[in-house]
């Protein structure tokens, strides 16, 4: 009895994800300065740096930037590439915040404020959608980076 009422509610939750509404995102890329020395980076070391746990990759002070909570594609980035749910980071950054072991990233507060502040800052870190990127007509000027699996 127990293994059939657990099929039934497996097939519910199943019939219940199908049945909900997909919402599609662009893509978001994790790009940087020109100017950085790295061209992957570890989800691990990603998520430290957008935590605030750490702002260095290797021997280089990053300015990590993030989006205004406004940005639609910033929960997609937080879940798909972060790993985490937006109530997850939320309270995985002011946990760190209140220990002090945190420094808050560096809030963009548009797309062209996020595409400068990339451009203009040699140790600059930041998201973009594929099409900020080739509409700005600077893909050429930023650093794609590659996030490795952990």
């Amino acid at each position: 009895m127990k293994y059939f009422i657990q099929a039934i509610m497996l097939g519910l939750a199943m019939l219940a994800a199908m049945a909900v509404p997909r919402i599609a995102h662009a893509e978001v890329v994790l790009v940087g300065s020109s100017q950085l020395h790295f061209s992957e980076i570890s989800k691990t070391k990603l998520r430290d740096l957008y935590t605030g746990q750490s702002q260095m990759v290797g021997s280089t002070n990053v300015l990590v930037i993030d989006r205004d909570e406004a940005f639609r594609e910033r929960s997609h980035f937080i879940l798909s590439t972060l790993g985490f749910t937006n109530e997850e980071f939320k309270t995985v950054q002011r946990l760190l915040e209140c220990i002090g072991v945190s420094k808050a990233p560096t809030v963009a507060r548009d797309s062209k404020h996020m595409i400068q502040m990339l451009l203009t800052n040699p140790n600059a870190l930041g998201y973009v959608t594929q099409s900020e990127l080739q509409k700005n007509g600077v893909k050429s000027k930023l650093r794609l980076i590659k996030v490795l699996a952990e």
